[in-house]
């Protein structure tokens, strides 16, 4: 096995979340030569070439060699690429960002491959802003760090100990910047109801959320006591937050996200065929 600096990373697929995690790691001094994108579309090779990453719309590892093979193309579409490629993927230590998809389905899919990590990250890794949620399959020494090194470029990340909480990773951080768009869109459109202007409105619900997000992270102090400490008694926000407790707006995002981790069990049926070990 290589060390950090020499290991070789292949991509198969040249996706957004691709493009992240290569500018990532070349953001951390990796070499371009030590990267292969691979991806059938050719529209997305130019992006990667365009930043000097070596691509094909195949692969073999007859020239390459990878130490890690990032599979990162649709749910649907994994089982037929691993077919394809599985010859050249003996060797590596495969990690999974794809979304559904079990370890034991991917492991099945190549012959009973060992060398598996799956992986759920989130949007804001195009900003190096990412959390993720990773589950170690590999009984190998030191493919846990390998991983590491890889999403770390991205964001922070966490180990989770059951494969089955990946579905949780993925309805709370997974899908989550959705939600936070969502309200951003929601605090926007009350904004502009109350008679300011669509810049004024789009400025007040985007630094409001980035600036009370700085705060919740930086602070010592749970989410629940900063509430408290802006909410004065009859005061406006009390209005506000008396007004979603009336609505139970926290019990539906709870069952939102709840129903979210329903669907992603689903998807390792639908795509993977599989339930967790």
């Amino acid at each position: 096995m290589r060390g950090e600096n020499t290991m070789k990373i292949v991509f198969i697929g040249g996706g957004n979340m691709a493009m992240a995690l290569v500018s990532g790691l070349l953001e951390k001094g990796k070499k371009p030569g030590d990267l292969l994108v691979v991806d059938i579309s050719e529209e997305a090779r130019k992006k990667f070439e365009a930043i000097g990453i070596n691509t094909s719309a195949v692969f073999s590892d007859s020239n390459f060699n990878p130490d890690i093979v990032m599979l990162a193309v649709k749910p649907q579409h994994l089982k037929e690429v691993i077919r394809s490629s599985g010859s050249s993927l003996k060797k590596s230590l495969i990690v999974s960002i794809v979304a559904g998809i079990p370890v034991a389905s991917i492991a099945e899919w190549l012959g009973g491959h060992e060398r598996l990590i799956r992986v759920m990250p989130n949007t804001p890794a195009l900003i190096r802003a990412g959390v993720s949620g990773m589950y170690n399959a590999s009984k190998i020494p030191g493919d846990r760090e390998l991983a590491e090194t890889v999403m770390a470029c991205v964001g922070q990340y966490i180990w989770c100990d059951s494969e089955s909480l990946i579905d949780a990773v993925t309805a709370v951080s997974g899908s989550g910047p959705a939600y936070v768009f969502y309200f951003i869109e929601a605090l926007e459109a009350a904004a502009l109801e109350l008679g300011l202007d669509r810049d004024a409105a789009k400025l007040l619900a985007l630094e409001t959320f980035l600036g009370a997000s700085r705060l919740a992270a930086r602070s010592k102090d749970s989410p629940s006591v900063l509430r408290d400490r802006v909410t004065s008694k009859g005061g406006t926000t009390a209005a506000a937050l008396s007004s979603f407790e009336g609505d139970r707006l926290r019990e539906m995002i709870v069952k939102g996200v709840r129903r979210a981790n329903d669907r992603s069990a689903e998807l390792a049926q639908d795509f993977g065929g599989k339930k967790y070990d």
